[in-house]
């Protein structure tokens, strides 16, 4: 059975990675007034199936991230990892 989780981000929500005890972490997403815990699978291989999804989830997000700022024009800032992404592109002409 599938279920569809529709969300529109307001200003405050996120996400972040909790240590609800130690060494156990989970990746929390919060959006209005619902949590998203994403967990490691307690099995065998469980552990590197979570950093693929992560992975995979972070790869997509940003994706997302970059194609929303192109359409807001660049009046929306992304930082990422200290790098400040305006989704204009420049040519490498440009300083």
């Amino acid at each position: 059975m599938s279920m569809y989780v529709i969300v529109q981000p307001a200003a405050g929500d996120g996400a972040e990675v909790v240590e609800p005890t130690p060494g156990v972490r989970q990746l929390m997403v919060g959006v209005g007034g619902a949590a998203l815990s994403v967990q490691v699978p307690a099995r065998l291989g469980g552990p590197g199936d979570a950093a693929r999804f992560a992975r995979g989830l972070a790869s997509a997000a940003l994706d997302f991230a970059q194609w929303c700022e192109q359409q807001s024009l660049g009046r929306h800032r992304l930082h990422v990892d200290g790098i400040q992404s305006s989704g204009a592109l420049s040519s490498e002409g440009d300083a």
